[in-house]
């Protein structure tokens, strides 16, 4: 199975009958029981992850009581602390008006493990094997930026299945390029939900160690031509941003057992 038929597949699975749009509870529960079954074209993190990023990107981020932000340099940008105890999410931050400049302020920054629905605690950041970051673009695209470890004893992403367009509509075909820093994978799919059709463009890297950077952008339109056309963004525009090389955290301290493969 390709990588967007267990997308569409899992998100289906997620929304189906769900009037007003998907329960993020039953989402992130089921998209990680996903995670634990899968043997991944992209990976086992990216591909999971993504299941709970673009069901709940748009529906609910995380509640930031106390909105602090990092005092930096006399003259240079702050950034929001929303992990406190570490620099990472700061770091994640500065890298984005660097690379793709026209992007606001992050809604959230949170770390993950491969045996958690949604983020992990603040304090257990250093055993995290998966890091998020969410963008409110414009009022009719979100993007999601997910970081995640290569999952022990899982191969690492083939990239497409076929590089076959897809006959009859402006839906671009899923394109694998090799770059200095790995392997880029750009592809397309489709979400049905309750509200409406979604567009969901993805830009993966794939490090020679098998560890990825996703761009996942999501844009509510009614056809392709016309999310093509609303789409701020390119995979071109976002390369700089997966390839940067701050776009990485250390290994966990204390690793998660494996996810199973049930």
């Amino acid at each position: 199975m390709n990588l967007p038929e267990e997308y569409r597949n899992a998100i289906d699975t997620l929304t189906r009958d769900r009037p007003g749009g998907p329960d993020l509870g039953a989402a992130v529960s089921a998209g990680r029981r996903h995670r634990r079954r899968r043997r991944a074209v992209l990976g086992g993190s990216i591909a999971a992850a993504a299941v709970i990023a673009l069901v709940s990107v748009g529906y609910a981020t995380r509640p930031h009581p106390v909105v602090a932000v990092d005092q930096g340099p006399a003259g240079q940008p702050t950034y929001q602390d929303f992990v406190p105890g570490t620099d990472l999410d700061e770091t994640f931050q500065a890298a984005v008006p660097d690379d793709v400049p026209t992007l606001p302020p992050a809604k959230d920054v949170y770390p993950s493990d491969w045996n958690t629905d949604g983020p992990i605690p603040d304090a257990r950041y250093a055993d995290a094997t998966d890091w998020q970051l969410v963008y409110q673009v414009d009022p009719g695209e979100e993007l999601a930026v997910l970081m995640a470890k290569k999952i022990p004893g899982e191969g690492a992403g083939a990239g497409c299945a076929s590089g076959q367009a897809r006959e009859g509509t402006a839906q671009p075909a899923c394109h694998e390029t090799d770059v200095a820093a790995g392997r880029l994978v750009s592809d397309s799919y489709t979400l049905d939900l309750a509200a409406g059709k979604v567009f969901v463009f993805t830009t993966t890297l794939v490090r020679p160690d098998g560890s990825e950077v996703a761009a996942l952008e999501r844009v509510t339109a009614s056809s392709w031509a016309e999310a093509a056309g609303e789409r701020a963004l390119t995979s071109d525009d976002l390369q700089p941003l997966l390839t940067d090389p701050r776009m990485d955290f250390p290994d966990p301290e204390v690793a998660p057992p494996p996810p199973s493969s049930r």
